[in-house]
C-alpha cells in the first residue's frame, strides 16, 4: 500500500505556467485525507519550496520536505531536520574554479540569496523559481562564508549535456553531478541523491519502498524514481526517466500527477 506519494516540483507538479492545477490540489486533499503523505522532492533549497508547502498546507500534519536534491531532510511539523550534508565553503570555492575553467557560470545560496558570477538568464531563472534575491558576485570566491547544499554550474542546452559527462568522469568519485533541466548541471556532494534521502527517510518511518509513489520529469529524478515501489514519469520527462519508470503518466501541463494518483494510490476509474 502507498504511504508517501514524493514528487518533483518543477514540470510535474506544476504545469508550465508554473502553477498547480485544480485537479492536482483535489487529489492531494485526498491524500491528505486518507494520511497519505504528501512529500516534495526538489533540487530546490527549503526556503525556495516553502511557499508551495504553505499554499498547499503541507504542513498541517506529520510531513516531511525534501530539499538540495536530498542533502536535507526536514519535518515541516516541528521544523526538525532528520538529515543534512552540506559541501564547505572550501569546496564551493573550488566549483566555482571547475566552472570558470570549463567556461560555463555557476550559482549557490548564500544567506538565503542567489550568488552568481555574473549575471546572466539561468541564474535569473533559479532566483525567479526559488523567489529569492539575485546577488552578482564578480570575485564570487571572496563572497562564499558559509557551506551550501549544493551549487548549479550553468550551461546553453546545446552543450550542457557534454560538460555534465565531462565533469561526471573528473568529479564523479567525490561528488553528485546530475542536471535538473537542461542548462542546469547541479552538484552535491557524493551520496547525496533525492533516492538514498528517500531510502533514509522510508528507514525512520518504517516504511519500505513499496510503501512509495515517486514522480519526475528530470535526470535528478532518478535515483527516487528507480528507489520507489512505483516509479512515475510524467510524458514530458526526459526520455531516460521514462525507461527507468514503472509508468508513465499524462504530461504536466494534462494533470500527470493528479492521474497517476488516482489510477494507483486512490484506486479510482480513469
Amino acid at each position: 500500500m502507498i504511504k508517501l506519494v514524493v514528487t518533483d516540483i518543477d514540470d510535474t507538479l506544476l504545469n508550465s505556467d508554473r502553477e498547480i492545477s485544480k485537479k492536482n490540489r483535489e487529489v492531494i486533499e485526498e491524500c491528505k485525507k486518507q494520511d497519505i503523505k504528501v512529500i516534495l522532492a526538489s533540487g530546490r533549497p527549503d526556503f525556495g519550496m516553502m511557499s508551495i508547502v504553505e499554499d498547499l498546507q503541507l504542513d498541517s500534519y506529520d510531513n516531511y520536505l525534501l530539499s538540495f536534491n536530498g542533502a536535507r531532510i526536514a519535518n515541516l511539523k516541528t521544523n526538525e531536520v532528520i538529515y543534512e550534508k552540506f559541501l564547505s565553503p572550501e569546496r564551493i570555492k573550488f566549483l566555482i574554479d571547475v566552472a570558470l575553467e570549463n567556461d560555463c557560470d555557476i550559482l549557490t545560496y548564500q544567506g538565503g540569496k542567489v550568488l552568481t558570477n555574473r549575471d546572466n538568464e539561468y541564474a535569473r531563472i533559479e532566483s525567479g523559481l526559488v523567489s529569492a534575491e539575485l546577488v552578482i558576485s564578480e570575485n564570487m570566491k571572496d563572497d562564499i562564508k558559509e557551506g551550501a547544499a549544493k551549487v548549479i554550474i550553468l550551461k546553453h542546452p546545446d552543450e550542457a549535456v557534454a560538460v555534465k559527462d565531462k565533469l561526471a568522469i573528473e568529479l564523479g568519485d567525490e561528488y553528485e553531478v546530475a542536471m535538473s533541466k537542461p542548462f542546469f548541471i547541479e552538484i552535491n556532494d557524493k551520496g547525496i541523491s533525492k533516492g538514498v534521502s528517500l531510502d533514509s527517510l522510508c528507514k525512520k518511518l518504517g516504511l519500505t519502498n513499496e510503501n512509495v509513489m515517486a514522480l519526475g520529469d528530470g535526470l535528478n529524478d532518478l535515483s527516487m524514481i528507480e528507489f520507489a515501489g512505483m516509479g512515475v514519469a510524467v510524458d514530458n520527462a526526459n526520455p531516460t526517466l521514462k525507461e527507468a519508470a514503472n509508468f508513465i503518466s499524462k504530461s504536466n501541463d494534462e494533470d500527470g500527477f493528479a492521474y497517476a494518483i488516482e489510477k494507483f494510490v486512490l484506486g479510482k476509474d480513469v
